[in-house]
């Protein structure tokens, strides 16, 4: 009989080569789901200005993200400088708005950004950036 031989390698985002800045991290929708695994951590990341999303730079970062586009039609803001085209990015499983960029083609612009409140490292659990806490106030007191 021949020889059968097989190895597998197992990979972890808790193992390390000695320095922490090369661990991989994941984050997940607000409904669980698997959506990025990214070189680092999304607080370490720039924040863009116009609406407090974390800036990921299609150059410098290495990233996976589970994202679907509902539409190939962008979405148009009115900015302060101008009208802004916004290509989004949804959760495949709840539909839910967790990205986007302003080309249409995925990481062929400089940059993709990720909404502030859409994604949790700890599945299962709603970060405290999901809830506007000033909506919940202007509510209250109306």
């Amino acid at each position: 009989m021949p020889k059968i031989v097989s190895s597998s390698t197992v990979s972890s985002s808790e193992q390390t080569n000695g320095r922490p800045e090369q661990h991989l991290h994941v984050y997940y929708c607000l409904c669980s789901e698997f959506i990025l695994v990214i070189d680092a951590k999304l607080d370490r990341l720039p924040r863009r200005k116009t609406d407090n999303a974390y800036i990921i730079s299609n150059g410098k970062r290495i990233y996976k993200l589970n994202a679907i586009e509902p539409s190939n039609n962008p979405i148009v803001l009115k900015r302060p400088q101008g009208h802004e085209k916004q290509y989004r990015l949804h959760c495949p499983r709840c539909n839910l708005f967790i990205a986007y960029e302003v080309t249409p083609k995925r990481k062929s612009g400089a940059f993709t950004y990720i909404v502030e409140g859409s994604l949790t490292d700890n599945q299962g659990v709603v970060p405290a950036d999901a809830i506007d806490e000033d909506d919940n106030k202007k509510t209250d007191q109306s």
